[in-house]
């Protein structure tokens, strides 16, 4: 259990000083006390905020910052942005996923994010075909978060068509791709 001993704290019945905050060894928060004696706390100074969750996010892409965001030659799109996401993330190994996920939610901690939802739709190896362990990529993410520390909700993503009105997909897109019972 840790103690912290907050200099001046708003409660849902007002402001107050000296809060005692305690802290069970998973992180959450079991008791707070108004007025309290300092009794080997550690004293925060400053302004203590909650920390807050990253509702969408899709590690990978970290790793792509700076690829599709200057205008190219002609209309740029949504539609020329993710023809850049599948050439980048067709050479992407489990491992650099691991590490690029692991890096990401580092940075998410120092901003001050806490947890992450993680929509996950990279699922299968460059060529479409699925790991000897379906769930290869999955744990990858999973162990990234435990790494840097972060709360993570995996959120799955089954995605079965190439595009809009059930459209076949593109060689580029096998790598997302499940059908229903693979992907349950």
């Amino acid at each position: 259990m840790h103690r912290f001993l907050l200099h001046r704290a708003l409660l849902p019945d007002g402001w107050h000083d000296d809060v005692l905050v305690a802290v069970d060894a998973q992180g959450r928060i079991t008791a707070v006390t108004p007025a309290a004696p300092e009794a080997g706390a550690e004293r925060i100074a400053g302004i203590v905020l909650p920390g807050l969750p990253n509702l969408h996010s899709h590690a990978f892409q970290r790793a792509m910052a700076g690829l599709a965001e200057a205008a190219g030659p002609g209309a740029d799109s949504f539609w020329t942005w993710r023809e850049t996401m599948y050439r980048f993330a067709g050479r992407l190994t489990p491992a650099d996923i691991e590490a690029i996920a692991a890096q990401l939610y580092a940075e998410m901690l120092q901003a001050g994010y806490t947890a992450v939802a993680e929509f996950h739709y990279v699922h299968h190896q460059p060529d479409g075909r699925p790991y000897d362990d379906p769930a290869e990529l999955s744990w990858r993410v999973l162990a990234a978060a435990e790494a840097a520390g972060i709360g993570l909700t995996h959120l799955p993503v089954l995605y079965r068509h190439g595009g809009f009105g059930g459209r076949e997909p593109q060689p580029r897109q096998r790598r997302f791709l499940h059908d229903s019972d693979a992907y349950a």
